[in-house]
């Protein structure tokens, strides 16, 4: 199983329609006018933290609170196939979807804030060792299937 972590970013910086950030601006040191600093994001940091640490095919996706037509199918198969069912389901859902969200594998980790990267990285990785040890259980105690055995002693 592929694992996926999302984040669901907050609001961004103004874009087009006027006001000092919109259109083509350059900052000052490249002879432009524009002389504020740009607003932190704090997706972009945790992001990179994530990124820097995980495997390849953990797949993190940085998704916009108004892209619900892919965020809410997204959090539903996560959650589902986490085993969610009916309130529990409705309740992930619902915290997913909150600008400034964590969730791993349909396990909601923040919703409303983003951890400092540091802390987000250390709670993906313990989602993830609780899933991989979820999976090893439930795949040695399925039913009709033998639990690996030790290799027998040397003659």
């Amino acid at each position: 199983m592929r694992h996926r972590v999302v984040l669901v970013r907050g609001p961004r910086a103004a874009a087009g329609g006027g006001g000092c950030c919109s259109g083509a601006t350059r900052p000052f040191d490249e002879g432009g006018g524009h002389r504020h600093v740009p607003p932190v994001d704090d997706v972009g940091a945790v992001y990179r933290a994530l990124r820097a640490v995980l495997p390849r095919d953990v797949a993190v996706e940085v998704v916009s609170p108004t892209n619900w037509v892919w965020l809410v199918p997204a959090l539903v198969t996560d959650g589902r196939r986490r085993g969610l069912r009916g309130a529990a389901l409705w309740r992930s859902v619902r915290a997913g979807i909150v600008v400034e969200s964590l969730v791993c594998d349909g396990a909601v980790l923040a919703s409303g804030w983003l951890p400092a990267p540091a802390a987000a990285v250390a709670a993906v990785e313990a989602e993830l060792a609780v899933a991989e040890l979820e999976r090893v259980t439930t795949a040695a105690a399925a039913p009709g299937r033998t639990p690996p055995r030790a290799p027998a002693p040397p003659p």
